[in-house]
Formats: C-alpha cells, structure tokens, sequence
C-alpha cells in the first residue's frame, strides 16, 4: 500500500507542478520500466520486477547534462532459491520440494551525466545509491495454482545501503525534451548480505521510458 501510494503521489506531482519544473535548460518527468536483477553467490536465478521513479535533466552545455533520479519503486532480489530450515519442523515439510522467491526493496537514487553522442542518442554514467527499504524470502510449495506460500522478513540480513555504478544508452524522440526510450545496467559494489557465506552484490538491466511532464505548457507561458 505504501508503494502504491508513494507511486500515486509522484504521479500527482508531476502533473500538478512538471510545468513550474520546467525550464529552458532543465527538464522534469516520470520514468517507468521493467527491470531484471540478480544477486551474486546467492544460488538465485535473475528476477524481473517494476520500476517508477521521477528525474530531472539540468543542460549543463549543447552535449553535456546533469542527470538525478529519484526512483521509490526500485525491486532487486532473485527467484528459485534452494529452500533452507525455518525452524519449525511442520513447515519444512510442506515446503521442502518447493523454492523461495527473494524480494528486496529499494529507493534508488542514480546520479548521472549524459553525454550526447550524436543527434537525440546519449550515453549516461554515474554513481547510484540504493536505499534497502524492506526485504522478505517468500517460500513456496510449488508452481501449481493455488500453492501455499509462506513469507519470512529478511530485512535486517541485508545492508542498509547499497552502492555501485549505473550505465547506460537513451534515445530521445523528436528533441531533446522528447519521450526518451533507455537501457540501463547497475553493478552494486557492496556486500549486501550480512550473514550469507561469501559476496554477494546487486546488479540489474533496467529498460525504461521517460515522460517529460508540462514542457509544452512551460514552453507557453515563457512566450507570453
């Protein structure tokens, strides 16, 4: 409910204030997409999951921008985990021929800089930190419909917060404050995991579309 909320409200935002955002050198909008992540050492298969977040582009000259993003929605984790004890006899039978499904959830917080390559494609590099908000391990009986499923919070066994480096291609449409169509990979750096055997560090591909909000409206008034 709280992500469903946090999403509703930046939504709302941006409708209500995208055009005061708006400037000639600085554009503001919501980005969403699917993501695919992974954790490393953690016997998991790549998860996919749904990202929704909002962004600025400051023109820093004709090819260089400053890009900060402010992701809420930002799902990391793995699937098909080898089931482990729970401690209770009765359950570690129903789930032993079953599978976990890792969920982490995150605040990303990318701080990029775009260079134009040529025309409406740039390349985008930069530091990103990731706020671990929540994380569960869900167990399930199977893959039938109607399995039982058994959720355990795991939110103190991983850190904080997570580091690494995010790179990536755009291609805008039509100009610069165009639609913007992107692929994105993250590498974590951090030891995520506090008490599992070994390393293990976030990485995901993330595929996006960038909207722009009020940039016809804020064009408008600066021509009054």
């Amino acid at each position: 409910m709280l992500l469903i909320t946090t999403a509703r409200s930046q939504v709302l935002i941006a409708l209500l204030f995208g055009d005061k955002l708006n400037t000639e050198k600085l554009e503001f909008g919501l980005m969403t997409g699917p993501n695919f992540t992974s954790i490393s050492n953690s016997g998991a298969n790549g998860k996919t999951g749904f990202g929704l977040g909002l962004y600025f582009n400051i023109k820093l000259s004709d090819r260089f921008f400053f890009h900060p993003e402010a992701i809420p929605k930002y799902p990391f984790g793995g699937k098909d985990i080898s089931v482990y004890p729970l401690g209770d006899p009765e359950l570690d039978q129903v789930f032993k021929n079953g599978n976990v499904l890792r969920k982490i959830k995150y605040i990303g917080l990318p701080l990029l800089f775009r260079y134009r390559i040529k025309g409406l494609l740039f390349a985008e590099a930069g530091p990103q930190i990731n706020l671990r908000t929540k994380a569960k391990d869900e167990f399930h009986e199977d893959k039938t419909e109607g399995e039982l499923v058994f959720t355990k919070s795991i939110t103190d066994e991983f850190t904080r917060f997570d580091v690494g480096l995010a790179a990536g291609l755009v291609l805008k449409l039509k100009n610069d404050k165009g639609i913007g169509l992107g692929v994105r990979y993250f590498q974590g750096f951090v030891d995520v995991g506090k008490k599992a055997a070994g390393t293990q560090q976030n990485s995901g591909l993330m595929t996006y579309i960038s909207f722009p909000i009020g940039v016809k409206k804020a064009a408008a008034k600066a021509k009054q």
